[in-house]
């Protein structure tokens, strides 16, 4: 059985990670075989593609987004979405009531077979239960969006194996969303000055592409009452895009499979107002810095993160400048 969490798998969208233990349940099950490809509510690929079709807010039409190669069998991809409630990192999905006529049982049934398979794949990173309906829901908990987060801030994203870039976007268009970058990073460096963290290489003429945190490493995300931290409005609504931005990114870009691109621009800008909207709620010094130093150094965890996501979106697909300063 395979029962690695979050931490252990190379997915970094949330999504992936529960389209492998989705295919994985359905597996142990010995039903694969048995989808027809007529009843999965995505694209059906030819050549084992990594790819699946949505549309969102942020498709310039219909795109083809990536998916991990081990969600697809006999070219078949899993219906799965998020929630909009920004307040909650929950994923449904609907594909017990696609599987009803196959299988020959109720939706209920299916779902209620399929989550007791998926509760120790996914524990303890998510909370499996069935919704009225034959509706499964699977709602990321405070520790496994603490890992996911943790990997954010701390590790490179995987470049595209083919570069689409985005059409030319005027420099007064992308001022704001490099303001945020250079405003991320200006927060990083004076919170390395005032030891509130430590950054491995904060030198601006030097630093990488991601700000190694020397300390406090892991960042505290999650309190004594292993909670996480991070409750505020703009702060959830912050992390929620992070997740959007990802699930409509990862984890790589190939034009033989895709119809038209995503707008990469509409995705940083997006992020870079959540980001705008938390800076001006959401305080680091003063009484926070004296009384909460740990609710400050994980808000500066959620910079770290957001400048790690905007950097990526500049640089790697929009062909502009992240700048460090401004």
């Amino acid at each position: 059985m395979d029962t690695a969490n979050i931490s252990q798998c190379p997915e970094v969208t949330v999504k992936c990670f529960l389209l492998s233990k989705f295919q994985s349940a359905i597996a142990q099950q010995e039903t694969l075989g048995e989808i027809p490809l007529n009843l999965i509510g995505c694209t059906i690929l030819n050549n084992r593609q990594d790819a699946c079709s949505t549309k969102s807010e942020f498709d310039c039409g219909v795109g083809i987004l990536p998916a991990h190669k081990k969600l697809m069998e006999n070219g078949a991809i899993f219906p799965l979405n998020r929630s909009k409630d920004s307040a909650r990192v929950l994923y449904v999905s609907a594909i017990a009531l696609k599987l009803a006529k196959t299988w020959q049982q109720t939706p209920h049934t299916i779902a209620a077979q399929l989550a007791e398979t998926l509760e120790p794949l996914c524990y303890p990173d998510f909370a499996v239960k069935v919704a009225p309906a034959g509706i499964i829901e699977m709602e990321l908990t405070d520790a496994g969006l603490a890992v996911w987060l943790q990997r954010l801030a701390q590790t490179n994203l995987p470049l595209p194996e083919s570069r689409i870039l985005s059409p030319v976007v005027s420099a007064d268009r992308l001022f704001p969303i490099q303001y945020s970058h250079a405003r991320c990073c200006s927060l990083l460096r004076m919170a390395h000055r005032d030891r509130i963290i430590s950054i491995a290489q904060p030198d601006v003429a030097t630093a990488p592409q991601i700000w190694s945190l020397a300390s406090p490493n892991p960042i505290p995300w999650i309190d004594e009452g292993d909670r996480l931290r991070l409750v505020h409005p703009a702060e959830r609504s912050l992390i929620s895009q992070l997740l959007t931005v990802l699930d409509n990114l990862y984890p790589t870009f190939d034009v033989k499979n895709r119809e038209k691109p995503v707008n990469y621009f509409k995705l940083a800008n997006s992020l870079s107002d959540a980001f705008q909207i938390f800076y001006s709620q959401c305080r680091i010094w003063g009484k926070v810095k004296i009384e909460q130093p740990k609710l400050a150094q994980s808000r500066l965890g959620l910079i770290l993160a957001t400048q790690s996501l905007l950097r990526f979106i500049l640089e790697e697909l929009l062909n502009a400048l992240a700048p460090l300063e401004l």
